[in-house]
Formats: structure tokens, sequence, C-alpha cells
């Protein structure tokens, strides 16, 4: 009969409702960035960026919802933190712009024209001779250096990549003894040092690049 004076136990915590949220790329927690995307093989994937240190901030979420909570755990605007629905607002304008790549076709990739990318490669690797018209994203490089701290080891090379891929289209001269197997093969130790830079679900879903 006294059972109604005993002390209850507290409640349970509520479970969070959905997936969990993922962690800040290598502790970069708090940083004032905004949200940005990129479309990879027809699926829209989000991710935080700090564009005053050119940092990624975030594993690349192709869940709107899940990118807004990360946000408002994770990062900042100039005014402070904010709610899941203010995040919400810039995940949406996400889908229709960049502050980083206004080109919408250079943030969008496919894993299987990457992969022909990198076969055409290993061909010049092979034989020496042009490939014509051979390309790489700019913006998909300039992300994955970003993912990954800009962390690219000296032994990849510290010339520009760009000059490599047009000496590998043959719209640049190789200079003095250097063949261009050589160049060849050193823009491919760059993209494979980009792609093991790179943390988390970057690396995974771009690995694509490597040989």
């Amino acid at each position: 009969m006294f059972d109604f004076f005993r002390k209850k136990p507290p409640p349970a915590p509520a479970k969070e409702a959905g997936p969990s949220v993922p962690p800040p790329l290598a502790g970069r927690n708090g940083h004032l960035g905004g949200i940005e995307a990129i479309r990879l093989d027809g699926t829209m994937y989000f991710f935080g960026f700090d564009f005053r240190s050119d940092l990624v901030l975030s594993p690349l979420i192709a869940d709107p919802a899940l990118m807004a909570r990360f946000a408002s755990r994770h990062m900042t605007q100039r005014d402070g933190a904010h709610d899941e629905a203010y995040w919400s607002q810039l995940v949406g304008h996400a889908v229709e712009g960049s502050e980083l790549c206004s080109d919408e076709p250079a943030r969008t990739f496919d894993s299987r024209a990457l992969a022909a990318t990198i076969a055409s490669l290993g061909r010049v690797r092979r034989e020496g001779t042009p490939e014509p018209g051979f390309g790489l994203p700019y913006h998909l490089r300039y992300l994955l250096g970003a993912a990954g701290g800009w962390e690219v080891p000296e032994e990849a090379g510290t010339e520009d990549a760009d000059v490599w891929i047009g000496q590998v289209a043959g719209d640049e001269p190789v200079a003095g003894s250097t063949t261009l197997q050589e160049v060849a093969a050193r823009l491919q130790a760059h993209l494979n040092a980009l792609v093991e830079a790179a943390p988390g679900n970057w690396a995974t879903l771009f690995t694509v690049l490597k040989s």
C-alpha cells in the first residue's frame, strides 16, 4: 500500500529519430561555414564548408535533414549557432547554387566517366603517347584537397597538377628530359595521395580515382 511513495526511476532519455549525426571531419567542430553540394552518380550529397580556411567540415551526407542536423550541432554562422530549421533553408539553397562553384555541370560527377579517365591515364603511363581531350575535374580535386586538410605528401608532387593534365592531353609541352610516361605517373601518384588523405566517405566514394 506504500508503493505510491517509492521513488520512481527517472524517465529514459528520448531516442533521436532518424540516423545518428556523424562527427565532423578531423575534429573540425564549431567552424563558421556554409552548406555546399555535389552530385555523384545521380545522388546529391551535401557537406559543410569553411570558406575562410578552405576546409571541408563534414562527410558527404545524402539526407538533407541529416545535413541540417549536423550543421546545427557542429557549425556556426557569423551571428552564432542556429537550429535545424535555419540550416534546412541553407541546405535548400545548396541544391540550386554554390558559393564555391557556380557551374552546375562542374559539380556533377559520374563514377564510370571518372574510371574511364583513370584508365586512359594508365594507357599514357604504359605507352607514353598523349590522350587528346584528357581532363580531370578541377572542382573535385579541390574538394578532395580541402577534405584532406591539404596534406598531400610531397612525394606526390608539388607542381601544378593542371600542367600535368595539359601535358597528358597533348596541350602542353613536356619539359627537358622528362617523359610523358613520367608525367602520367606523377599525376596518378598525386590523385592517389588526394584520395588517401581524404577522410571517411570522401575517400570511399571517390576511390575510383586511385590506381
